[in-house]
């Protein structure tokens, strides 16, 4: 499958903050990331086979090098004899993907039993236990959203620390709240965006592993990066005090690019991050 991409550019498999991500992304090419310790693949790109037993999609936009896997997803689930995958994505793009996949059924005359689920900013979906999914605002050129994957622990409010157990059972068995909730941001996800990220989801700047795109990296690109609503290593820069990321994972670089050409950049400025960027490269 390397040989359907440029040079250096096809499978990455990158461990940031002990969160493993697995994929492919270029941008205007193809997009998706396996996070396999949620269970969850971060948009279908085109579908490839180790996507498939991905129960759990959340898709950020409809650009097709993001989504063009949809219906091959969903065909390929039904035909294995899976059920439909918990799709998410935009609000406001729902109704032009679920007609999609309408057309799709059609044509193969297969009911793929999927439904999307609606995503909004705000939102929260949970995931397992101990796992809690956010939906947050976007910033690019169609609806848009990102995704915000929190750690969910109950612990034993600091008044009761010193009862024994058969006492906690019996507040709690009498309607006392004894433990708090306590969320840690893991891992938060943008697709596709442009600077104004930054104030609509803040919430970015504090989990453990932020994966965002950077499809520009050279002085020259800052215009096209703003007429495609993209980031530009420098909006990055005019805001590195900010980042409070164990790991910043970059990805989406233009197929303007050669891998030299973005790690020699990226290494120029690495200091600045304090050595936390994480190129999504092979």
């Amino acid at each position: 499958m390397s040989s359907d991409y440029l040079e250096g550019r096809g499978r990455v498999r990158v461990d940031a903050a002990g969160i493993a991500i697995e994929g492919v992304s270029v941008a205007g090419r193809e997009s998706f990331y396996k996070v396999p310790s949620f269970h969850v693949l971060l948009e279908f790109g085109r579908a490839p086979e180790d996507t498939v037993s991905y129960s759990t999609v959340c898709l950020t936009h409809g650009h097709l090098d993001h989504a063009a896997g949809l219906a091959h997803h969903a065909s390929r689930r039904r035909l294995d004899g899976m059920p439909a995958a918990r799709v998410f994505a935009p609000e406001e793009a729902v109704p032009d993907l679920e007609g999609w996949l309408a057309f799709s059924q059609r044509l193969e005359n297969v009911d793929y039993r999927l439904h999307l689920t609606p995503a909004s900013p705000g939102a929260t979906f949970r995931m397992r236990n101990d796992l809690e999914l956010k939906v947050l605002p976007g910033s690019h050129r169609v609806p848009t959203v990102g995704y915000l994957f929190s750690e969910i622990k109950h612990k034993l409010k600091d008044e009761f620390l010193d009862l024994t157990g058969d006492r906690i059972a019996a507040l709690r068995a009498g309607g006392t709240e004894v433990t708090r909730r306590e969320e840690i941001p893991l891992l938060a996800y943008t697709g596709d965006c442009g600077p104004g990220i930054f104030d609509a989801a803040p919430e970015l700047f504090m989990a453990r592993v932020l994966l965002i795109e950077c499809s520009f990296v050279l002085p020259e690109d800052r215009d096209r990066a703003r007429t495609y609503a993209h980031l530009h290593l420098q909006d990055f820069l005019d805001r590195a005090a900010d980042f409070r990321n164990e790991a910043i994972v970059l990805t989406h670089f233009s197929q303007r690019y050669g891998v030299e050409e973005i790690r020699q950049t990226l290494d120029a400025v690495s200091e600045v991050f304090a050595r936390r960027i994480v190129p999504f490269l092979p």
